[in-house]
């Protein structure tokens, strides 16, 4: 500068001082937006916390607010964004640097399909007569005209939270400082459900009936009577929908689903020797644990006394029953003494189950399921009126799908790939190496299902020399303490309980992959007068190939009288794929799926590592390392995954 012409000087330093100026106003800025964001995302954290203290309007209201802050963010701070992954090599923040171009694409994805999401159900949440609290009553139909109206907002909405999920995909959390961190479980949880969410709400109304009626089966499923496909069918029901409101609803004895005049066919082979069963009927259709295989055999053997055209099916256990009514709130039922609720429901099924004066006549046999009809209309009138906690709803129904308690099967092509994409389907889903899943069938004419306790050891050998081994052991326990003589029958008890407290006849079949190999199983025999076709079991495991995918079955008939217990192993060698290397890198992955309507089970599980490997992650991380083996103690509620990466020395 000293060579420029004397009175160019002061215009160099007047520019220097205001382009410095505009520097420091464009920090102020960011700094101000900065700490605005953080405030909103304190409030935003109180809220969740404390949801029942803000209604939906102040929700939104907030949603918009940050959403101001990060669009600004974006305008004013892209470009430090972009530059910041070069400094990732500062201490303590060098992974949020890294990861700024990815964080802020995330926020913006994510705020956007908040703000959408107001956009198009603001109006339908909005408060009613009370100003400031959440609304007095949300009809189904007042929600769904909001969503069909604000189509285009919430499938940009859907779009946004994608491409949110795609940034967060590119983020290595592990990386990140303590704060951010800290976060990443929570976000792991919720973007799917949120992504799920808004994608299921821009079907809801093809799915409710918003351009034609739709009808829906619902079957009702006992798991005291625990089948393949998540218990006996108990009962069945047709509820048609329009516009978001129930237009008619029936519920039958699944023995009404029967229409002899049409031929049958042949049941599968456990049913026939074990139940003595000549007819594959509607009720016994859920043979399979994958439910769209059980859903399309159960449309096939469904013959009401009237034409249907199905749309989709949802299966419910008591379980089931038992959450969604303690969501919606205490039921008033004709003829029950007091309201139903989540807590007596199950009582309140059981009570009305058997006969008042303990005549097991044709009259009771008739109507021993009568109560279904009515308890189903109680909670509808109480959903139609908008008269339930809606988050509390939302929540039982996600776990429930989660725990394969809820099943729901769509016709519709989109509907269909959003459960699926979710694992909501009940779909039987390979991993992309070891493969588990224990089902159970009781085939003793009871509901000993309910008494028994089981659960799962699951030892992986990938040291062994020849190939990677494992051992399976299953423990099943009848808590049961009436003793009773295991007489194979098909017989009513004049009380529910007493229809629990006989002995248990178990088909336990295990999946595995196809090219695992059975090496040794425990063989307990059974005796020809504790099985209905009268042929003795010798306790040898069958094994048969699986028809709908890559897996083969291993079956083996189980007696437990009550008080008494089983424990049988299954000694095997894994597929080659079992372990997937890379050069010296090698990863195990396992899936364990859930049998549809079992209890949650305890599932120990120990891997030992190749001879010379140093396990570089886990997920999830190992409880423990026990004398060279890494153990879980994994509690099976739902699908489990566990991906254990190593690296060879060798």
């Amino acid at each position: 500068m000293s060579q420029w012409p004397g009175w160019l000087r002061p215009l160099g330093w007047s520019l220097a001082l205001l382009g410095l100026a505009l520097l420091l106003a464009w920090a102020g800025r960011l700094a101000r937006t900065g700490l605005s964001l953080r405030a909103h995302l304190s409030q935003a954290q109180s809220l969740l916390a404390h949801p029942s203290q803000s209604g939906p309007t102040a929700a939104c209201l907030l949603v918009r607010d940050m959403r101001q802050d990060i669009v600004l963010l974006r305008n004013e701070g892209g470009v430090l964004a972009g530059l910041a992954p070069a400094f990732a090599w500062l201490p303590r923040i060098g992974g949020d640097l890294r990861a700024a171009p990815q964080l802020l694409d995330f926020a913006d994805g994510l705020s956007e399909a908040g703000d959408l999401g107001c956009v198009a159900l603001g109006p339908a949440l909005a408060p009613g007569k009370n100003p400031g609290s959440a609304p007095d009553g949300l009809p189904l139909e007042r929600v769904l005209g909001a969503v069909a109206s604000n189509l285009p907002a919430l499938q940009r909405a859907a779009a946004a939270t994608q491409r949110a999920g795609q940034a967060w995909a590119q983020v290595d959390a592990a990386g990140l400082s303590y704060s951010l961190a800290s976060k990443a479980p929570l976000i792991d949880s919720v973007l799917p459900l949120l992504q799920a969410g808004l994608a299921g709400a821009a079907l809801a109304p093809d799915l409710l009936g918003q351009d034609r009626p739709r009808t829906y089966l619902v079957m009702a499923l006992n798991e005291d009577e625990l089948r393949p496909g998540g218990g006996f069918i108990s009962g069945a029901g047709e509820v048609q929908v329009q516009a978001g409101r129930v237009v008619s609803m029936t519920f039958q004895d699944s023995y009404q689903a029967d229409d002899f005049s049409l031929p049958y066919p042949d049941p599968p082979d456990p049913l026939r020797r074990y139940m003595g069963v000549d007819l594959w009927v509607f009720r016994d259709s859920n043979w399979s644990p994958d439910f769209p295989t059980a859903v399309k055999q159960a449309l096939t053997l469904y013959r009401p006394n009237h034409p249907v055209s199905i749309d989709g099916v949802i299966a419910l256990d008591q379980h089931a029953v038992q959450a969604l009514v303690g969501a919606v709130g205490p039921l008033t039922v004709p003829g029950a003494a007091e309201p139903v609720t989540g807590d007596n429901v199950l009582a309140y099924i059981r009570r009305v189950w058997g006969p008042a004066d303990g005549n097991l006549s044709g009259d009771w046999w008739l109507k021993r399921k009568s109560f279904m009809g009515p308890l189903a209309a109680a909670a509808l009138q109480r959903l139609q009126a908008g008269q339930v906690d809606w988050k509390a709803l939302a929540q039982s129904g996600w776990q429930l799908l989660e725990g394969k308690h809820l099943l729901v099967y769509l016709n519709d092509p989109a509907g269909a790939a959003l459960l699926a994409a979710q694992g909501w389907d009940g779909a039987m889903q390979p991993g992309p190496g070891d493969y588990l899943m224990v089902v159970d069938a009781n085939v003793g004419y009871n509901k000993a299902s309910g008494r028994i306790q089981e659960a799962f050891a699951y030892s992986v050998d990938l040291a062994a020399p020849a190939a990677p081994r494992a051992t399976l052991t299953l423990s099943h326990t009848h808590t049961g303490v009436v003793p009773a003589p295991c007489v194979p029958e098909s017989r009513y008890d004049p009380t529910y309980d007493q229809m629990m407290d006989r002995c248990y006849w178990d088909y336990l079949q295990v999946f595995v992959p196809k090219d695992s190999r059975l090496q040794d199983s425990t063989r307990i025999p059974v005796p020809a007068d504790e099985i209905f076709s009268g042929a003795a079991e010798s306790g040898r495991v069958s094994i048969a190939p699986v028809a709908n995918g890559p897996w083969q079955v291993w079956g083996v008939l189980a007696v437990l009288a009550p008080g008494t217990a089983q424990t049988r192993s299954y000694t095997l060698t894994l597929p080659a794929g079992a372990v997937q290397w890379q050069g010296k890198d090698g990863l195990y992955a396992l899936r364990v799926q859930k049998q549809p309507g079992a209890p949650p089970r305890p599932l120990n599980l120990r891997v030992r590592l190749p001879d010379q490997s140093t396990m570089l992650d886990a997920t999830p991380a190992p409880g423990s390392r026990q004398n060279g083996w890494l153990v879980y103690q994994l509690t099976l509620d739902r699908d489990q995954d566990v991906h254990i990466r190593f690296r060879s020395k060798r």
